[in-house]
Parts: C-alpha cells; structure tokens; sequence
C-alpha cells in the first residue's frame, strides 16, 4: 500500500498544477488580433488618429494634388464606406443656409404622408423669399410642399411643411436637433426649417454632408431632389407654379442670378443636392454623385454665389479620382480579446464597431495595407456590449490612413471575490474544485489510516486473546491428564 505521504504529495503537485495553469490564463498577453495585414498590439490605450487627407485654409492652394476651393469649409464624403476623402475646415461652425432644408424635407417624409392635404397658414405664407407664393389658407400636398422646398428653396413650403409635421416652428425645430443628433451630428443647431440667417442657426461641414447623405439615402427626398424642373398643379388659391432646381448640376445653366454670371455643365452622375444663400460669401452647396457603383457626397460652405458651382466641380472631380471601396475588414469583425479585471469573465472579445474601408490610390498593392490594435490599458467590469475597449489603426505604407473603435462584443458582468486579480467565476469554481479535492483526499486518507490503526489493533487484540485461550486450554489438558510441573 501507497504510504500517507506519497499520497498526500501526489494530491498537493496535482493541485500545484492545477491552479497554476488556472491563473496563469488572464495573465497571458492578449494578441494576435484577426485583421487582413500585418497586426502588432500595444498594451495602452490611445486617442483615434486623423483619418483623411485634410488641409488646413491657409494652405490648401499650395498643396499639390489636392483641390484649391475658394469655401472656407468643405467636406469630400463617400456615402458607401463613410471614408472623409478630403476636408477643409470641416468642424468650423457654419451657417448651414437653406441646405437646412435637406433636414426639413427628412422629416416631412419621416412623418407626414406624400398625399397628405396641407393647408396653409398666414405664418407661412408670410415668410419672405426665396418662396413660391403660397396662400393664406391654399391647400396643397406634402409632396408639391416638398417640390417647392427642394427645387425653389420656398421658405414658405418650409414652415408648411414644419407646422404640419410639428405643430410649431419651435417644437419642429427640437425634432431637427433630435434628429442631428442620431445621425451622428456634434455642432449642430437649427432653430427654423429654412436656414435663413440666425445666430444659433448653425452647423458645420462634416455634420452637414452626414445630414445630407441621411437625407437623400430616403427614396422620397431623393427623387425630388434629383429633379431638374417640376410644375405644381393650380390650387384653390394658386395658378400652377413651374419650379427650377438651383442644383444647375442637374441640367446645366448658363444665365445672370442676382447680377452674377452663372454658368455651369451638366455634371453627369448628379443624383441630388441642395443650395444655400445667406449674403456674399455665405453661399453654400452640396450634391450627391453616382461614380463607377459608389456614391460621393462634395459640401461646401462660405463660397461666393457663383464659386460654390466650381468650388463643388473640382471637389467632385476629386472625389471620382481618388476614392477606391477597399475593405480592410468589416463591422463586427474580431480582434482579439482584452484583458479584463473584476469581471465574471477575464477576457473580453473586441470587435470592429464599424466598416474598415480606405482609400486605395491606383497602383498601390493591397499588401502595403497593415493594421496594429491598441487595446484599453486596465479595463476593468463591468463591461457594456458596445463600449469602447481600443481601437484598430489602418496603415499604407506605415502611414496612418484609419481609425476604427474596438467595442465590447458582450456585456460583461462585475465577478466574484478573485476577479480583481483577474481570475474569472469560472476559475474560481475550479480552484474551489481542485481544493475540495484535496482537501477530500486527505480526509479520506486520514480516515483510511485510523480505520487501519484500529484494524491491526483489533487484529492483535485477536491474536492475543486467541494465544490466552490456547494457553488456557493447554493448561486445562495437562489439568486432566494429571501431569504435574
């Protein structure tokens, strides 16, 4: 038989190992992140780095390449892959003018039905131009509401449409904010439907082309966007109205608007847009292109009436030449895991929070493209599905071209009292395991060597009493046999 102290060294290296292998796991490095280039992890966390081919104003003409706009702020937007292909200014608070009215026509058709009757109040029909005249009383559909707000940039059709809608100008007003809001716009603030001028009436560039891209993303507002010319039918107030897109893109011009020489092409591909106009050099523009499958959106802001035409010509020329839809990974995609502290588990899985597209310029192999992660540096439970946990960086040729968030792929719960050294519930039922197990060998073993004490104690007991009785009954046959000693 094993002695005691074999058996007990046995159980206590099993443990050893056990809870060796047990904590050792969370102190591993978390790495080898799953992307298509060449991944290194840092163990800190950082801040995302620029993504786009921005110049600042004061240079942007003397950078060769890129494009020479007289706006102060302007924004190149592919809708497809969301990559900023240039930018300029693009977070400078604005006066958006009546491209506000992208958002207004959004949330007519988010809430109102095309058919719809409107009828007209004096609040809207007193608004001044740009306008299509409507009536106190007139009554007219949402969507020729909709043709005179897009086509015309009628202030009048604007206010319509947000009484309609809203009830109010005011309450309106909070819709579009709410609205900016989900669409990812930080510095914006819209105060009126149409854009006229008002010191908290502003926005920026990058919020701008996001409400834009929302806005023709919807069938509706897209297709009367994209309309050249269109004639509102006679009403029970009104002649018939012919309209014309200010968007010249659409079907070209070549004409004087408010004493300037306007001439500008037909730009083939132009699927929609919006103008604005609050005063010399406060004219802004934005449209949407349709280029070999993807769709480019160009925005300018604080151009001269007759510059945002060409200022949007070159940024769309632009566009066309060096966007290219290259998928570095997608959304949702793993990498890796990050270390976590206190949590029922003590690893959480990383995933892309959004599409890792980048601009491949012609030429450029699609091997130059690497990735490197940087996870959050002492992350600790719990952890919401969703949060930011570090971030993934896209590079060309070692050059920094994109940063995309890591999010938690899970919630993660706060775990029990061996978290905090980053062993997880699971762990911790396994040492307690292992240490039931022990602790059950060794009772067991003292148990078999009592119970063997008082074995062999019996055994002798036995064997003592067994050589009394021999003797006893030895002595009683001599007795008999009369023998004497």
């Amino acid at each position: 038989m094993m002695s005691f102290r074999k058996i007990f060294a046995s159980l206590f290296c099993v443990v050893l190992i056990a809870v060796s292998c047990v904590t050792w796991v969370p102190a591993m490095a978390v790495s080898d992140a799953v992307s298509p280039g060449d991944a290194s992890d840092s163990s800190s966390a950082s801040e995302p780095a620029g993504e786009s081919n921005s110049v600042d104003e004061s240079d942007s003409s003397d950078v060769s390449g890129v494009p020479d706009v007289e706006a102060k702020s302007a924004i190149i937007l592919c809708g497809d892959t969301g990559e900023i292909i240039w930018e300029k200014n693009a977070d400078e608070k604005m006066e958006p003018a009546s491209m506000t009215k992208l958002m207004t026509a959004l949330l007519a058709v988010e809430n109102l039905k095309p058919d719809q009757e409107v009828e007209v109040t004096g609040e809207a029909a007193a608004m001044p131009e740009t306008k299509i005249y409507l009536q106190t009383g007139e009554k007219i559909t949402v969507e020729e509401l909709l043709y005179g707000l897009l086509l015309e940039s009628g202030n009048d059709a604007a206010i319509a449409l947000a009484i309609a809608t809203a009830g109010s100008v005011e309450d309106f007003a909070a819709m579009m904010n709410e609205r900016a809001k989900e669409i990812g716009c930080t510095n914006t603030n819209f105060v009126n439907p149409s854009g006229l001028a008002d010191e908290n009436h502003y926005s920026t560039a990058r919020d701008m082309v996001m409400i834009a891209k929302e806005a023709l993303s919807n069938e509706t507002v897209r297709k009367i966007a994209g309309t050249a010319e269109h004639t509102i039918p006679a009403t029970n107030a009104y002649e018939e109205r012919n309209l014309e897109n200010t968007n010249y893109f659409l079907k070209g011009v070549d004409k004087e608007v408010n004493g300037k020489k306007i001439k500008v092409d037909k730009y083939d591909g132009v699927f929609g847009g919006k103008t604005g106009y609050v005063g010399e050099d406060k004219a802004a523009l934005v449209t949407g292109l349709s280029a070999d499958g993807l769709e480019i959106y160009s925005l300018v802001m604080g151009s001269s009436l007759e510059g945002r035409y060409s200022d949007v010509k070159e940024l769309m020329d632009y566009g066309k030449a060096n966007v290219s839809k290259y998928t570095v990974f997608e959304k949702g995609d793993e990498f890796g895991k990050v270390k976590l502290l206190g949590g029922a588990v003590n690893k959480v899985k990383a995933v892309a929070a959004d599409n890792g597209y980048i601009n491949l310029p012609e030429g450029v192999s699609a091997s130059l493209v690497t990735t490197e992660c940087v996870y959050t540096d002492s992350l600790f439970a719990p952890v919401k599905k969703g949060q930011k946990i570090g971030v993934v960086e896209v590079y060309i040729a070692g050059e920094l071209k994109k940063t995309v968030e890591l999010v938690a792929a899970e919630d993660i719960k706060e775990g029990w009292f061996l978290s905090g050294i980053g062993i997880s519930n699971f762990q911790t039922v396994m040492i307690g395991v292992f240490l039931a197990v022990i602790l059950i060998g060794f009772v067991t073993i003292i148990s078999m060597r009592i119970r063997n004490k008082r074995k062999l104690a019996r055994i002798r007991r036995r064997k003592l009493e067994e050589e009394a009785l021999r003797q006893l009954e030895r002595e009683e046959d001599l007795k008999r046999r009369g023998w004497r000693f």
